[in-house]
């Protein structure tokens, strides 16, 4: 079977360029969805299905779909298992890089963690958690999310809260984790849609060392008046 056609364009920024817009797209399906559970498991299944409805709207698709709720791949740098490949990251969306000449490391794949967005539910501080549990697992190797890749992006569900509060307690988290603050873009917040964020992160224990993580609010507030004020 012929292999593609060698191109010299960037082959992990061609993929998460692809990712990002079928996510973006994918979310704004979610947000019309009649009955939009406040779960996060129940939104990332919800999620999944509007993947693949998204991906045959665009022009330029993925190729196949993300891996859901799966463990981590093994990396080509470690002679034997780690712990990270007991991780599961929320979706992983693969594919093979022609351009990498070895090809043990020719797997690349991009991961997309979600996290919900928000007031406290009891003891449960979403905004902290998304610290926490969602970008600390990019930068610390037991769970090693992004692990040979440039870049990778986390989903937030925004559930309730003013957003500018959201993004200051945040911040603020991130802040006490001693890791790069999230910025937002110059068009700012979107609301009843999805809104970009960035954060350029350094990561010691991880390679690459220099790592960017893209953040991808969607703002679901109004769907959940009831259930949060």
């Amino acid at each position: 079977m012929a292999r593609p056609h060698l191109s010299k364009l960037d082959s992990w920024g061609n993929h998460e360029a692809r990712v990002l817009k079928v996510f973006e797209l994918a979310l704004r399906l979610l947000r019309e969805e009649d009955d939009l559970p406040p779960k996060e498991e129940a939104i990332n299944r919800k999620l999944y299905f509007c993947i693949h409805r998204a991906n045959r709207q665009l022009n330029d698709p993925l190729s196949g779909p993300p891996v859901y709720d799966g463990k981590n791949a093994p990396d080509a740098s470690d002679e034997v298992r780690t712990q990270r490949e007991d991780k599961r990251p929320d979706f992983v969306c693969s594919f093979y890089d022609y351009q990498e000449p070895d090809p043990e490391r020719s797997a690349k794949h991009y991961v997309v963690e979600c996290k919900r967005l928000g007031m406290p539910s009891g003891s449960w501080k979403f905004n902290s958690n998304y610290v926490i549990h969602g970008i600390c697992r990019f930068v610390n190797p037991e769970w090693g999310y992004g692990k040979s890749s440039k870049t990778a992006a986390m989903v937030g569900y925004v559930q309730s809260m003013e957003l500018d509060d959201i993004l200051t307690e945040v911040n603020g988290k991130i802040r006490d984790m001693q890791l790069p603050k999230i910025s937002l873009f110059a068009e700012g917040w979107k609301k009843r849609d999805v809104t970009t964020l960035n954060q350029s992160l350094r990561r010691s224990k991880i390679l690459p060392k220099a790592f960017r993580l893209r953040h991808i609010w969607l703002d679901v507030r109004d769907r959940y008046r009831e259930s949060f004020g």
